[in-house]
This record gives C-alpha cells, structure tokens and sequence, in this order.
C-alpha cells in the first residue's frame, strides 16, 4: 500500500482527527451496539463525516451476500461488502434469513426458522450504484495456528502475529481418502443450517462428517482428494481457503449468482460446483473420483489462483489496485 502512494492509518475510536484524510473507511461493525438503539444518531455521524470529508467508505464485513444496512447508503459515498449478488436488484427486496440461500431454503423448501428475519430492501433503485465489492476474508492465515494467531490479535495487537501462510500441499501428492466432509450443523436458525443437514444426511452412509480437532481435520484435508465446503453463516467459508491450502479439490454450492474478491470460485477451472437443491452432488463426487487425473488439475489451479493473491510477488500490487479502484469509485 505505501509503494502504491497510500498512507493509511488505523483508528480504534472517531476522535477529531479521523477526518484529517482523503478518504474514511468506516468498519460497520464499529456501530454495532448503537444500530438497534440509535440507529439515527449514527446515520447522522455519517452523514457529518461525509460532508467533512468528501470521500465516506462504509465497509460491512458480515458473513453473507444478503443485505444488513440498507438505511445507511444514502449517507455513504460507498457501501462495501465483501461478497455481493450480481443481480443487484434483488436487494429491493427483503431477503428471509438476511440471505440469498436462505431465501431460496425457505421459498423452495418451505424451511421457517422460529423467529424469523427479513432483510432491509433498498427503497431507490439509484442507491445501487453506491454498492461495491471490497475484498473477502481469504486473504488471511488459515493454517494450524492462523485462527489462533488472530484470535490473540485481538487482545494482543502485535505485528508478528499477523501473517500469511506458509505450508501447502501439492494437489499431485498421494492421498488415501476420497473425500472429505466435516461439518458443523448447530445453527440457530433452520434456513441456515439446512444445506449443512441435508449434505451431512447424503453423505452418511459413506464418511464421517462429524466435526474433529483442528490438526485431525488438516490432517485429513492433505489425505483427502476431495473436499465439499457448504455454505455457512454465508457463502464464503474458512474451510474454502483450508481446502485449498491442503490440495484437496473444492466441491462447493454454486457461485454464480454472487460477485465477490478475489474470484476464488470458478466453477470447472477452480473449483467443481453443485446445485443447491443437492439434486446433483453424489453425481458430482463420482464424476472427479472416476476423472483423479481431471480433479487434481482443478485442485491445482485452485490453489494456484489462492497462492498469487494471498502470497504471490504481485499480490501486494494486485490489492492495491484493487483498493484504488474503490476509492476512484468515490467520486
């Protein structure tokens, strides 16, 4: 970022001189205690920073495509996330469970969670434009003790813990299971669990899908020439990026209909897709088990592509174009 001319700096808490800049990003999680309970108040500190500064990013880092803040884009030169629907106007309307699959779940399928949620549509068609995609949560250290690391950041903020992996395994090693399979499924909410319980109810009969330690779980990803990744708390997992890491081949819910950065998940080049009615999954495994030679292409590109964005030598550059586009989309 400094060899691409940006000076950034980093704030805990909005004091006078937060303004002091070209441009503000604004971490939405930064108002969440207050959007509940003085949901005004902050809209009308965004709209005062935006005025003060010209150049107001609002960046939501939320799990999922769906949608959290919509009252918030008329006050933001941009509203960022870190995966978003290609078809932006399906954000006109509200979304149950906040999201695009658990709407499909519930539409389709009739699954109804106990207390159920709708998302806040976007009431001007015109505020779309304001919609961005920042960057998704693979550029971080998923490996043994990555989440560890990340996790003492948080009480400890010490540069060193901060870091990129290092150990992948090569797609072409030889491995000894087929696939593997080890899925949470304790979600609050049904339409959010529901993919993970009926993928865990097909594969029963041949794996094991309960959950294991962490270096049990890696272990098995290296041996394991298939991987299948459920959607979660979003589309975007952790898992995704372990897979990749451990060479395996990502056998994932279509992505199609979701816009996101870096594009880890193209289907038939990065990544094998399945429909998310499951109709087609167990047709899906057989076919990359009957075609090892096939799968482990795919796995290798898979990890490649993850590799030059994560820890390649233009990664750096490549962000900060990225960034830069971003904040030239401000005006």
């Amino acid at each position: 970022m400094r060899d691409a001319g940006f000076d950034v700096r980093i704030f805990r808490t909005a004091d006078q001189t937060v303004a002091d800049c070209d441009a503000l990003i604004v971490d939405g999680r930064y108002y969440t205690s207050r959007w509940a309970g003085e949901s005004d108040a902050v809209l009308q500190e965004l709209a005062r920073l935006r005025d003060q500064i010209g150049k107001l990013i609002f960046i939501s880092i939320a799990d999922s495509a769906g949608w959290d803040h919509a009252r918030a884009l008329p006050y933001v030169s941009l509203y960022c996330k870190s995966q978003l629907l290609h078809d932006r106007a399906r954000y006109l309307e509200p979304l149950y469970g906040h999201r695009i699959f658990t709407d499909y779940y519930h539409w389709t399928f009739g699954v109804d969670d106990d207390a159920p949620v709708r998302s806040e549509p976007v009431t001007d068609p015109a505020l779309l434009g304001k919609l961005a995609v920042s960057w998704n949560s693979g550029l971080a250290d998923y490996s043994w003790l990555g989440p560890y690391r990340m996790k003492a950041y948080q009480y400890a903020p010490l540069p060193f813990l901060l870091r990129f992996p290092g150990a992948f395994h090569a797609a072409a090693m030889p491995r000894d299971k087929d696939f593997s399979c080890r899925v949470g499924t304790a979600y609050v909410r049904p339409s959010v669990a529901h993919q993970r319980l009926r993928i865990a109810e097909r594969l029963a009969s041949r794996i094991d899908t309960a959950k294991l330690s962490r270096r049990g779980y890696l272990d098995e990803l290296a041996r394991s020439r298939i991987a299948i990744s459920p959607f979660g708390l979003g589309e975007i997992t952790l898992r995704d990026f372990e897979i990749f890491m451990a060479g395996a081949l990502l056998i994932k819910p279509d992505m199609s209909a979701i816009e996101t950065w870096p594009d880890f998940f193209r289907d038939g080049e990065t990544m094998v897709a399945h429909r998310w009615d499951l109709s087609d999954l167990e047709d899906k495994i057989a076919a990359m088990l009957a075609h090892p030679g096939r799968a482990a292409e795919i796995a290798a590109e898979g990890q490649r592509v993850y590799r030059e964005y994560l820890i390649g030598p233009n990664a750096g550059a490549m962000f900060a174009d990225h960034f830069r586009g971003l904040i030239a989309r401000c005006g």
